[in-house]
């Protein structure tokens, strides 16, 4: 039963894929087109096109196995023009090499990523909200404020703030 399963996802063209894949495929374009930039200074044209269109062919070819060369190359020829105001407007985005720096550290350090140390008793302080952060002595770190003290009349709630079109989430002390 296994096989058939297997066999039926083998069958697929590009739009039978999910969406995530689709998005992951997506992605691997931009990556690909900001890799081209970053070499050349421009956005690729002609030939450049048709081989970047192929290594990304060659990633599909593993997914959706019905998938045409042509369909995927009209599809980046239709995205580029996209690309490039995204470039434009937000620059290259920064190599994820940087973030493999990370991974070099054991996955049980990460656990706890609050860098606020208790200035009473030297503990790491827990987060509330963003931009609040509490010790079990009674310590509390609020963005604006600094460190203070709490008592027992304090409350801490988010408030809905408009900005511009946006609504945030703000803590308030009251």
């Amino acid at each position: 039963m296994g096989n058939r399963k297997r066999l039926k996802r083998v069958d697929r063209t590009y739009k039978d894929l999910k969406q995530k894949q689709k998005a992951k495929i997506a992605d691997g374009m931009f990556e690909k087109t900001c890799d081209y930039y970053r070499k050349h200074g421009k956005m690729p044209e002609g030939e450049d096109c048709e081989k970047i269109a192929g290594q990304i062919y060659q990633r599909v070819k593993g997914l959706a196995e019905k998938a045409s060369f042509d369909e995927i190359y009209s599809l980046y020829l239709y995205r580029l023009p996209r690309y490039e105001t995204r470039i434009a407007e937000n620059g290259l985005p920064e190599k994820a090499e940087e973030k493999k720096d990370d991974t070099d550290k054991p996955k049980a350090k990460k656990k706890s990523m609050s860098k606020k140390v208790c200035p009473n008793c030297g503990r790491k302080m827990k987060q509330q909200f963003i931009g609040l952060q509490h010790c079990k002595c009674g310590m509390s770190w609020k963005k604006d404020i600094g460190y203070f003290e709490r008592t027992g009349d304090m409350v801490f709630a988010l408030e809905r703030r408009k900005v511009g079109k946006k609504t945030k989430q703000c803590p308030v002390i009251r």
